[in-house]
């Protein structure tokens, strides 16, 4: 009996494969996702282990509005944070951040965009770990290394008297 003789709802070899050749690439796709999720939690793990406690302080929240200078090392984690400045080095893990005032240490970011407003002055240095992107309207008087997607501004600005 040939394939041509088979009844109509019969599926045929070349169907099978092509059954078992979709199944081994879609698994092929999710070992490939389940691989990168994994190397993406060993990097923000990673870089969670720069800042441990109690040597730095942590601050958890979806959305954290600081208002108030932050004054011991302070490892942000969040969805969204606004900071007001900080008398000590601050790490920020998460999402987006927007920096206003003056930070007299290092700042650390790592997520997706940060924004160093134009009220905003960082005397230490700026590392970016990783995010897609960075405005800097204020200005960065120390380094700026890290990578990045985009980079607006150039964080030279003079800023203006108040």
């Amino acid at each position: 009996m040939h394939d041509s003789e088979l009844p109509a709802d019969t599926p045929t070899r070349r169907q099978h494969i092509g059954c078992i050749a979709l199944v081994l690439i879609l698994a092929g796709g999710l070992t490939l996702v389940a691989l990168s999720t994994c190397r993406l939690n060993q990097f923000v793990q990673s870089y969670e282990a720069r800042f441990p406690s109690p040597a730095w302080t942590r601050l958890d929240g979806k959305t954290i509005d600081q208002t108030t200078e932050i004054d011991a090392p302070t490892l942000i984690f969040s969805g969204e944070a606004t900071l007001s400045g900080a008398a000590a080095d601050i790490a920020i893990l998460g999402g987006d951040a927007t920096l206003h005032g003056v930070y007299t240490g290092n700042v650390h970011f790592l997520g997706r965009n940060l924004d160093l407003a134009d009220d905003g002055v960082i005397e230490g240095n700026l590392e970016i770990a990783g995010a897609r992107h960075v405005t800097l309207r204020g200005v960065v008087r120390g380094e700026l290394t890290g990578v990045w997607d985009r980079l607006f501004g150039d964080g030279t600005s003079v800023q203006s008297s108040p």
